[in-house]
């Protein structure tokens, strides 16, 4: 909750999934901020080589900046011009071997279809089977290769394996006919979904994804039990490496079945939730299990401690150092105050399962904003007894809502939940003025908007107030800095980002940052509702492919930020001057944005491309403070911005 990214999808203005969604999530960024720390900082500083192979989210749903390596990480993936990942290692990933470099490896889109492109043993197929049919994956070799060349030092790998994840498929047919033969189907003859009607694991394309990523894993093992370790002479690897194997989520439906648990991938219920666990290492017992409720987050203090890394108390984690609960035992999870934790949250305030939750003790609390499953539009509550009293599994399938039958416990368990909410400051969702559960009297009281004007940078609006209408409570204006003109990836990387807005008397005002070519009001009424300057549609109507900025007619549109970037030029201009540098780039680049701003009927390029030489020509004066402001330096590997 503290980081503020709730999921992959961030960076977007807030508006519903469907017309009828009774709520709508709030903004949140598009990935995490390069100035959080990371346990890839940590580590590095303790002394360790660290790694990332694979799925990276922490940069948004398009792998965008922030990439591993501006994360912490020594070994990983950034971009060139803006499109082109590679690994930052010529050992590893060879920029001339264009057969091999398949970035997402195996997992790779199957074309035309699923059944088109199986991979065979022909030398030139970018996947060539091995002796025993399995394709050839690249980021497996990174891996691989990651662990052999850093083996004479302390390194941490976080490795990613695109499996198991959409798109339901597999290249390796061996394994597809195996689980073909294992569930009773015929070789299909297109590649639409099989439906059998059979219960549990009845999927042979997801059968053989698990199939990869368990080889995978084995073939990580297999190569630290090989491998010497040139630092503890006579040993492998394997006897001074922990590995960890989980998982970021539950089993997504219906691909996969998590009975007995309810639910799956992106609901907080159990099957959502409570993910696979499993570690080996130095002083694990094995074959035992751990009964004491962890959470992810617990990795970053204990790899501390692992590491043999002081605490931080500056880092402000969240998880507990569960080494103990590691090396055996079920002894309860303690913060870094010493006081054992007795509750976990979750927060999803996203449209597939719009909910806060927490487990304590025997209890699990579901706070539900009523838009799961299509969504009745009337939130609520559900308790359940997971546990009994001696702590067994009591209703691990959360099919008994016992709210009614406890309603003290049920009460008391929202008040922690939510106040745990607001300590955090978790952005909560925002009611929908045309979903379910909202009144025709609640809808008339909700402001509309009477004017959107600017000042130079300053950008301002005014709404109706008085009698009969709801009172703004919040306002923010939302503005981005990198739509089409500016992305290589065609607007998919649109990126938005919160700026304070001060409300007035029926009015709201805000500075425009410099540089931002588009921005809204955002706000919230005293009902709960979501209020913006613009109208803004579902996505049922206008999908995720298309850009924020498209959908506003007037997104105060590249003056004002102009002007708020003219202003910062200003500056840089006097910095630069005091400092005996030259500025001919920086005065050439104010003469020529000031004849557009001059115009009435200056085009959108060339509003951008005048934005884009401003932004070069002041961050070309080394050692000038405006050279640094954030707006000039959030897409470092775009060469359009």
């Amino acid at each position: 909750m503290h980081t503020g990214v709730y999921h992959v999808q961030g960076g977007r203005l807030p508006r519903p999934w469907r017309d009828d969604t009774s709520h709508i999530p709030p903004y949140y960024p598009y990935g995490l901020p390069d100035s959080e720390p990371t346990i890839a900082d940590v580590l590095g500083e303790a002394g360790y080589m660290t790694g990332h192979v694979g799925k990276w989210h922490a940069g948004g749903k398009h792998a965008g900046y922030p990439f591993p390596l501006d994360q912490g990480f020594a070994f990983g993936f950034t971009e060139k011009d803006g499109r082109h990942k590679y690994y930052n290692d010529s050992d590893l990933w060879d920029p001339e071997d264009r057969l091999r470099n398949n970035f997402f490896g195996s997992w790779g889109r199957m074309k035309p279809e699923r059944l088109s492109d199986f991979a065979t043993a022909a030398e030139d197929d970018p996947y060539q089977t091995d002796a025993d049919g399995r394709p050839f994956d690249k980021p497996h070799d990174l891996a691989l290769g990651f662990i052999r060349k850093h083996s004479d030092k302390p390194f941490f790998l976080n490795y990613c394996p695109y499996y198991v994840h959409t798109p339901i498929q597999t290249r390796d047919r061996v394994r597809f006919e195996k689980y073909l033969a294992k569930m009773g189907y015929d070789f299909p003859a297109d590649p639409a979904p099989l439906d059998s009607g059979k219960p549990g694991h009845s999927n042979p394309y997801y059968a053989s994804m698990v199939d990869t990523v368990d080889w995978m894993i084995g073939q990580v093992i297999a190569c630290l039990e090989e491998t010497d370790d040139p630092r503890n002479p006579g040993h492998k690897l394997i006897d001074n490496t922990y590995l960890i194997v989980d998982s970021d989520n539950g089993g997504v439906l219906p691909y996969t079945d998590n009975a007995p648990l309810r639910g799956g991938k992106q609901q907080s219920y159990e099957g959502g939730v409570r993910i696979p666990f499993l570690i080996r290492g130095p002083g694990i017992p094995a074959g035992t299990t751990c009964h004491t409720p962890i959470s992810l987050v617990d990795l970053f203090p204990t790899f501390m401690e692992l590491a043999g890394a002081e605490p931080d108390p500056a880092l402000a984690l969240d998880g507990c150092n569960i080494l103990k609960q590691l090396h055996g035992g079920d002894a309860p999870a303690r913060l870094a105050d010493g006081t054992v934790r007795e509750a976990i949250f979750w927060h999803f305030p996203m449209d597939s399962h719009m909910c806060v939750a927490m487990r304590k003790g025997p209890w699990k609390l579901v706070h539900n904003f009523g838009v799961r499953g299509g969504g009745s539009g009337k939130p609520n509550t559900e308790l359940f007894r997971i546990l009994d009293e001696s702590g067994a599994p009591a209703d691990l399938g959360e099919e008994q809502d016992v709210g009614s039958q406890y309603p003290e416990v049920r009460d008391a368990l929202a008040a922690e939940m939510f106040a745990r909410v607001e300590d955090a400051g978790a952005r909560m969702p925002y009611r929908n003025r045309e979903g379910k559960g909202a009144t025709q009297a609640e809808r008339d009281a909700i402001p509309a908007f009477l004017s959107l004007s600017s000042i130079e940078e300053r950008v301002i609006a005014t709404f109706e107030i008085g009698a009969g209408k709801s009172a703004i409570t919040k306002a923010e204006l939302y503005y981005t800095l990198n739509p089409k003109p500016f992305d290589t990836t065609r607007g998919h990387r649109e990126e938005w980002f919160p700026a304070p807005a001060t409300l007035g008397n029926g009015k709201v005002e805000a500075t425009m940052p410099p540089g931002a070519t588009h921005a809204a009001f955002v706000m919230r009424d005293a009902k709960g509702f979501l209020v913006t300057s613009e109208a803004l549609p579902s996505y049922q109507r206008q999908d995720v492919q298309v850009s924020d900025s498209d959908l506003l007619a007037n997104g105060f549109a590249w003056r004002p930020g102009l002007h708020g970037l003219v202003k910062l030029g200003n500056k840089a201009q006097v910095s630069a001057k005091s400092k005996n540098l030259k500025t001919a780039a920086l005065d050439q680049a104010l003469a020529s944005v000031a004849s557009l701003l001059a115009e009435e009927s200056t085009s959108a390029d060339a509003f951008a491309k005048g934005i884009h030489t401003l932004r070069n020509a002041i961050r070309g004066l080394e050692g000038v403070p405006e050279a640094k402001h954030p707006c000039l330096h959030r897409f470092p590997t775009e060469p359009l911005f």
